[in-house]
């Protein structure tokens, strides 16, 4: 008989080949790969470092601090409205999603209750989840 733990490694390998976990790895792939979105994220990075150095060297002054607020909500912006950003967020949360209807069914298994079917979701929030389940 397999131990848990073997099953547990057989259960990540079969979630390997879900469509979640498909779209996720070539999200991040595309994201990774993007010199775009790198130096938008480095720049943002180091701003947002720079701002803690002056903060911690004996503060900053009030038009200061305006300014990098607004330097940091264009960068900010930028981030989030770059596809290949949007794209990896948006399988995340459906890799996520995916993940927690797989861990309520364990959940409710361990705790004596009947495991929804289909996949441990409710139909109605396919939209929300990334679907693949029903």
């Amino acid at each position: 008989m397999a131990t848990i733990f073997e099953m547990a490694r057989a259960l990540g390998e079969e979630l390997q080949k879900t469509p979640q976990v498909e779209a996720l790895v070539a999200a991040k792939a595309a994201y990774e790969s993007d010199p775009e979105i790198a130096k938008l994220v480095e720049e943002y990075t180091k701003l947002h470092y720079d701002f803690e150095a002056k903060m911690n060297a004996g503060g900053i002054s009030i038009e200061e601090q305006r300014a990098f607020n607004e330097q940091m909500k264009a960068k900010g912006e930028a981030i989030r409205t770059n596809k290949l950003a949007s794209d990896l967020y948006v399988a995340e949360q459906n890799f996520n999603n995916f993940v927690n209807s797989v861990f309520n069914i364990i959940t409710a298994t361990l705790t004596g209750e009947e495991p929804e079917q289909g996949g441990g979701c409710d139909p109605s929030c396919c939209s929300s989840c990334g679907g693949g389940c029903h």
